[in-house]
């Protein structure tokens, strides 16, 4: 067996003499982009660490960039460094007070000589127990969601996270306690996540924290849970350096928090489908949940409404089964169905992706350092895997988000008539990622407005119009509303619907266009208002139109 992972040490005096030292390099995202070219910087988003690291190795770096270049080279691209180089970079904590905190180890052997980098000086070598990067996040000012205020003001926060460091730098694949640092999918719940000012927030499956640090810039509470003992303290480690106070819980989903209700819950979860047979080689809890199948995206479900304040929501990633005999693209919702039935709560559902099971297995496989495994052992997961799938009637993963808000209990007692009302589950797989600002505009309406035709609409001016015609017919056989901002949409319309769109000026109330349409189309003015009434919904979601 190997050496057990280690443990941040949560001694709050040094872990402030990092940050000072930290700072005083002026080791932030913007820095680093500095200190390394283009083509290095590209090359890292490919897991190639070595441009980087022989850029940052060269003598020209010059002298007041020294101490940024090693924390780069130590932390991040993982290079042995000696302790003489350590101390100057950091020069408050020093060697000494980075191995008590545990993020530095010494190496065991270099170059033959028990450690020593130069014989002659008796320098010893040392490596990072960790990846520790700079990461920094513009964000919505507080007072942006004042009455008065400026929907674009924006915030600069800058903080540095520490997680365990990846294959690519290791040579290691992944401990089945493995914490993970800020990836694809992180970025993804961080974009879409709503940041209106809220009293009490709750992050579960923290995982390395990031989320609950960003929670912090809008919740006067954060509270972080986790099933695994060593991401809880990476958490905790990660709030002190950063000075930001995370009310950090061991244990599983919602049991640290039983009896507590919040204003917002996120969760990027450990949702990876794993068959029984491949945990007998370990959990890795990073991306498994130890639960049968999908069924962790539906225990969140289930139990989130109940730690839910009246307009609370819960936003999560997932993904989910897709029966075989069902169409991934139109009838993919089933699975979500069953796990919402009955919740007296309104929900947005957003399918991104859809993976079939050998594309999904491999995704899997690759995250977990499969290049590093011998091939047989790859091979036998893989079937094992793929067979698991195929046995359970799977033709397809979907992968995507989930915003869900807690409707008041005054309407609970009809909640069972108007739930599937409440429900919208969209196939967007183009166009951009959505973010906070859509998901809130997606929850608002979800349902037609019942005064909508009272209130005025604008049209946004980054709307455009595609029209399709067959050679010699005057009408066009299709039109296609294009979005230039938000998520990029594309909506096909009716001519009528095209027309009223034009027509949202903000001057004239939405029943006063329809009723001037269908003088003009000489239409029946029911028939015009039920072909928009039927597109209206998702026009408002995407942000096409607003209600002036």
């Amino acid at each position: 067996m190997g050496s057990p992972s280690p443990v941040p040490s949560l001694n709050t005096a040094l872990i402030a003499r990092l940050r000072a030292d930290l700072a005083a390099a002026t080791w932030t995202v913007e820095h680093m982009d500095t200190l390394l070219s283009e083509a290095a910087r590209a090359a890292l988003m490919r897991d190639q660490r070595v441009p980087a690291l022989v850029e940052l190795r060269s003598p020209e770096v010059p002298a007041e960039e020294a101490n940024a270049a090693l924390l780069t080279r130590l932390f991040i691209l993982g290079s042995v460094e000696t302790g003489e180089a350590i101390a100057a970079a950091l020069p408050t904590l020093g060697v000494e007070g980075a191995l008590e905190l545990g993020i530095l180890l010494p190496v065991d052997s270099a170059a033959g000589n028990g450690g020593l980098v130069d014989a002659d000086s008796g320098d010893l070598a040392y490596r990072a127990a960790f990846d520790l990067r700079p990461h920094s996040a513009t964000l919505p000012a507080a007072e942006a969601f004042a009455p008065d205020g400026n929907p674009d003001d924006r915030q600069e926060h800058h903080w540095w996270v520490l997680s365990d460091l990846g294959e690519v730098t290791t040579g290691q694949p992944l401990h089945p306690d493995h914490v993970l640092g800020i990836g694809g999918a992180t970025m993804s719940l961080l974009a879409l996540t709503m940041r209106a000012p809220v009293s009490r927030a709750l992050d579960i499956g923290t995982g390395c924290g990031i989320q609950a640090l960003y929670l912090a810039t809008h919740a006067q509470q954060v509270v972080a849970t986790d099933l695994s003992a060593r991401a809880c303290a990476i958490t905790s480690f990660n709030a002190a350096l950063n000075d930001v106070r995370i009310d950090v819980r061991q244990g599983s989903l919602f049991e640290p928090v039983a009896g507590e209700c919040f204003d917002l819950i996120v969760s990027n979860p450990p949702f990876v489908i794993t068959p029984d047979s491949l945990r007998q080689g370990g959990l890795l809890e990073y991306r498994d949940g130890g639960m049968e199948r999908d069924s962790l995206i539906g225990a969140i479900i289930h139990q989130a409404p109940e730690h839910l304040n009246a307009g609370g929501a819960l936003q999560m990633l997932g993904n989910w089964e897709i029966p075989a005999d069902h169409d991934p693209e139109t009838e993919w919702q089933a699975r979500m169905e069953g796990w919402l039935e009955g919740l007296n709560v309104d929900t947005w559902v957003l399918q991104r992706d859809i993976l079939d099971p050998t594309q999904y297995v491999e995704m899997w496989i690759r995250d977990s350092g499969g290049t590093l495994v011998p091939r047989d052992e790859v091979e036998a997961t893989y079937e094992a895997w793929i067979s698991d799938f195929a046995q359970a009637g799977v033709g397809a993963i979907g992968m995507g988000s989930l915003a869900m808000r807690a409707r008041s209990e005054e309407n609970a007692s009809d909640a069972a008539a108007s739930a599937s009302s409440g429900r919208v589950y969209s196939y967007v797989p183009d166009g951009h990622a959505p973010t906070g600002r859509d998901v809130a505009l997606a929850l608002e309406h979800l349902t037609l407005p019942e005064d909508v035709w009272e209130s005025t609409l604008r049209c946004a001016p980054d709307v455009t119009e595609e029209r399709h015609f067959t050679p010699g017919i005057p009408d066009p056989k299709a039109l296609i509303l294009h979005q230039g901002g938000g998520m990029g949409r594309s909506i096909r319309v009716g001519s009528a619907t095209s027309a009223f769109v034009g027509a949202c000026d903000g001057e004239l109330q939405a029943g006063q266009i329809v009723t001037a349409l269908s003088v003009l189309m000489d239409v029946d003015a029911q028939a015009v208002r039920e072909e928009i009434a039927s597109i209206l919904p998702e026009l408002l979601r995407a942000g096409m139109l607003t209600r002036s």
